[in-house]
């Protein structure tokens, strides 16, 4: 069943089984390549125990941060009950779509995640994020941060899943648990597992910055009007950032 259908994220939420990557679940079949799914969930496990708990996730409402946050509370699963919270970190610049700004309102409800927003590029919003943020002062020593970053993204294609931040940077070690996968494996990981996300994905946005330069993605149009077909559809990864201006 898809998001729409049901009257409130929660209501979704409650109908999934979010224990499907539990060590010895038959579910995990449910994935089509179960064993890259694994191998991200112990990327994000070694990012736990070598930063001895201090990590963030960035999460901005994106598909790839919603599949890293995923994995996230699967590798939070098999470390410790109850679940700890972790610090989400979003880092906005620009007027974002309020279908995004729910989204991430809603998972802050049903996933373990204490999330500070900051309004600021990259650079300048983890500047914030190590020295200033008055939120954050009870975790003053962040070690690493989650990222949804594939190797598709610009300026991403010598990353690996352990990759400090370049000189000139606030100094943090950059986790990519995904940072091989392609556009089609973020969807199969997304949808075999009913993960939901951001409701923009299924009008045809592919690739979401802001409101400005984000538009649906023109491979995906039907006919010559406004509809769209959903991202999952979008058959050549390639184009995954058609829809950017």
């Amino acid at each position: 069943a898809e998001y729409g259908e049901f009257q409130t994220f929660q209501h979704y939420f409650k109908q999934i089984n979010l224990s499907v990557m539990q060590p010895g679940s038959s579910d995990v079949s449910a994935c089509g390549e179960p064993a890259l799914v694994s191998a991200a969930v112990a990327v994000v496990t070694k990012a736990l125990e070598d930063a001895g708990g201090a990590v963030a996730i960035a999460f901005n409402g994106g598909k790839d941060c919603t599949v890293v946050l995923h994995l996230l509370y699967l590798a939070l699963q098999q470390q410790a009950s109850p679940i700890p919270s972790v610090l989400g970190v979003c880092i906005e610049s620009g007027e974002t779509f309020p279908e995004v700004e729910q989204f991430i309102d809603d998972v802050v409800e049903v996933y373990p995640i204490t999330l500070v927003r900051i309004k600021a590029g990259i650079k300048e919003g983890l500047e914030i994020l190590m020295k200033e943020h008055p939120d954050i002062k009870a975790i003053p020593d962040i070690k690493a941060i989650l990222m949804g970053t594939r190797r598709t993204d610009p300026y991403s294609s010598h990353l690996t899943e352990f990759a400090p931040t370049d000189p000139g940077w606030p100094q943090i070690l950059r986790v990519n648990p995904i940072i091989t996968w392609s556009y089609s494996q973020v969807w199969d990981f997304l949808r075999s597992l009913q993960v939901p996300y951001c409701p923009l994905y299924d009008q045809g946005y592919t690739s979401i910055g802001n409101v400005l330069n984000t538009k649906p993605n023109p491979a995906l149009s039907v006919g010559e009007g406004d509809k769209f077909r959903p991202a999952y559809e979008l058959v050549d990864g390639e184009k995954e950032r058609s829809g950017r201006m």
